[in-house]
């Protein structure tokens, strides 16, 4: 975890804030997928030049100041296409790495491994 722990608060390589395989930013379309059972939402990125997709999930505490969080991952593009909001979660489960980030992390992207579940219990944020 050396490695990820120094990424902390740094933009996110392979995702929406990098650039794309032609070197140039990403063109993206944005794709709603729905909520799943516990309110979040999910929605996926697709470039339109070089093709990755990047999963995200959106989960927000309306009673709790500064409690918002996102999780963002790269997934293959057949995932993309089939994706139904409730199998995010388990996504994320099984990527080597995803970001997190939001209000409830004081604003800062978070290399992450490990279940996201931990993750989303409600908590108010720095």
């Amino acid at each position: 975890m050396e490695g990820i722990a120094a990424l902390t608060g740094m933009p996110m390589p392979g995702s929406s804030y990098d650039s794309c395989s032609e070197g140039t930013a990403h063109d993206l379309e944005q794709r709603d997928v729905g909520a799943d059972k516990n309110y979040g939402d999910v929605s996926v990125s697709r470039c339109r030049r070089c093709g990755r997709c990047w999963l995200r999930y959106l989960m927000e505490y309306e009673y709790l100041t500064a409690a918002g969080r996102w999780f963002e991952g790269e997934i293959a593009p057949d995932a993309a296409d089939r994706l139904k909001a409730k199998h995010a979660l388990k996504l994320f489960r099984n990527m080597e790495s995803y970001y997190r980030g939001g209000s409830a992390f004081g604003g800062q992207v978070i290399l992450s491994q490990g279940p996201p579940e931990r993750w989303l219990l409600p908590f108010p944020g720095k």
